[in-house]
C-alpha cells in the first residue's frame, strides 16, 4: 500500500545531536540550520530534511515525530529550526518506548478522523533498537534505518513514491 504517514525520529534524523536533552535550555538561534544551547554546544539541522518536509506535504504525507527527548527541548527545537508546523503530531516523551510514541501519533490521527493501516506507515530512525517492539505493538510498519538505508533524508522520497 501507498505510504500515507512517515514518522521521524528526532536525535540523528532531524538534527546532527545524539541527544538533544543533555543540552541545556533556552536554546537560541545561531543561523537557520543551527540552534545553540545555554553553554554554546550547537546543533545542525540536517541537510535536506527542510526540503524533505515540504516534499512529504506536497504528496499529501501526514509526518509526524517520535523522539525520546524532553519535550519542552524538542518544542524549542522546532519552533527555532522553523519546521515546528511541518509536523501533525509531535510524540516527543522523555523513555525509551517508541512503540508507545506510535500508538499515541495513531490514536490522535484516529481522533481527528484519520486510520492508517500499518504498511501505510513508515517510520525512519537512526537506531534499529525500536523497530521489534514498534513491530510486535503497532503492526508491520515499513522501516528505514537514517545513515544506513539512506544517507540523505532525501532519499526517503523514494520509498514515499512507491
Amino acid at each position: 500500500m501507498k505510504i500515507r504517514l512517515v514518522i521521524l525520529d528526532g536525535d540523528g534524523v532531524l538534527w546532527d545531536h545524539p541527544d538533544l536533552s543533555a543540552l541545556s535550555l533556552p536554546f537560541r538561534v545561531g543561523n537557520r540550520d543551527t540552534i545553540v544551547d545555554a553553554h554554546g554546544e550547537r546543533v545542525r539541522l540536517i541537510k535536506g530534511v527542510r526540503k524533505l518536509l515540504r516534499m512529504l506535504a506536497k504528496q499529501g504525507i501526514i509526518v509526524t515525530l517520535a523522539t525520546w527527548n524532553k519535550p519542552e527541548h524538542v518544542t524549542q527545537a522546532l519552533q527555532l529550526f522553523k519546521v515546528d508546523e511541518c509536523f501533525r503530531v509531535v510524540e516527543a516523551c522523555f523513555h525509551p518506548d517508541k512503540h508507545l510514541m506510535i500508538k499515541n501519533i495513531l490514536e490522535k490521527l484516529m481522533d481527528e478522523g484519520v486510520t492508517i493501516e500499518p504498511d501505510q506507515i513508515l517510520y525512519v530512525d537512526d537506531r534499529t533498537v525500536h523497530i521489534a517492539d514498534v513491530r510486535k505493538e503497532v503492526g508491520d510498519v515499513r522501516f528505514l534505518q537514517m545513515h544506513v538505508d539512506v544517507k540523505d533524508p532525501l532519499e526517503i522520497l523514494r520509498y514515499t513514491a512507491e
